[in-house]
């Protein structure tokens, strides 16, 4: 088997002319020492694998999770037999309407959600009954052929889940009263980076939902990659 060497040194002091032969770089623990020459995510947009799920402009109200049935608003499936890995990038969250209250968003999850609804109750049914009007995610490189294998709604139309949802993971987006009349804070950023922290596989989806009622209109964007299994 090959191996790769490479050499330890302070790379400030480095300086290698176009066309010369240059050595690969380590750290003192034996990291590889890298830079990015493009964006982190140029690579998977180029060959189509990025896509964007969001809502509306005018954007919706996300209801509160409870562990029973309940209607989320944001909804993105990844269907059984969809042959691809649900790797979300980052969420991106803006507030457009309706004075808010205190809470947080979060995503639960529906396993065992299978590629089909089914009447609530039914043997093997799955977790979603109903499910809202799709939208199709816009590929990250516009022109792209390339569509998503993913199901999503957001337009404020009804999924049902009664298979009891799962808490999956905290965006760390907390909402405090907020109106338009606000003096305080008047522009702001709301963002989660998942950073390859999680996947979702075929046969689960994954909901955006608020801790408690938080009122408001949120515009909601979801940037995620399809990874081929």
């Amino acid at each position: 088997m090959a191996n790769t060497q490479g050499v330890v040194f302070d790379p400030s002091g480095a300086s290698t002319s176009d066309g010369a032969t240059g050595n690969v770089n380590l750290g003192r623990a034996n990291e590889l020492i890298i830079a990015e020459l493009h964006g982190k995510y140029l690579e998977q947009a180029y060959r189509g694998n990025v896509y964007y799920a969001s809502t509306a402009t005018a954007g919706v109200v996300l209801p509160v999770f409870v562990a029973t049935t309940m209607t989320p608003t944001y909804s993105i499936w990844n269907p059984a037999g969809s042959g691809k890995l649900l790797v979300p990038i980052v969420t991106l969250l803006g507030w457009t309407a309706t004075t808010a209250a205190l809470g947080t968003f979060i995503w639960i999850a529906s396993t065992n959600a299978g590629d089909r609804i089914s009447a609530a109750g039914a043997t093997g049914a799955s977790p979603i009954s109903t499910f809202g009007t799709l939208t199709a995610p816009v590929n990250a490189y516009l022109g792209s052929g390339k569509v998503s294998q993913m199901r999503f709604s957001a337009s404020g139309s009804t999924t049902l889940l009664t298979g009891q949802p799962v808490f999956y993971r905290n965006t760390g987006v907390t909402t405090l009263v907020t109106t338009a009349t606000s003096t305080t804070q008047p522009w702001w950023t709301a963002r989660d980076d998942w950073d390859g922290t999680g996947i979702i596989p075929p046969g689960n989806a994954i909901h955006l939902v608020g801790s408690t009622a938080t009122l408001a209109s949120v515009t909601a964007t979801l940037v995620y990659a399809e990874i081929p299994l």
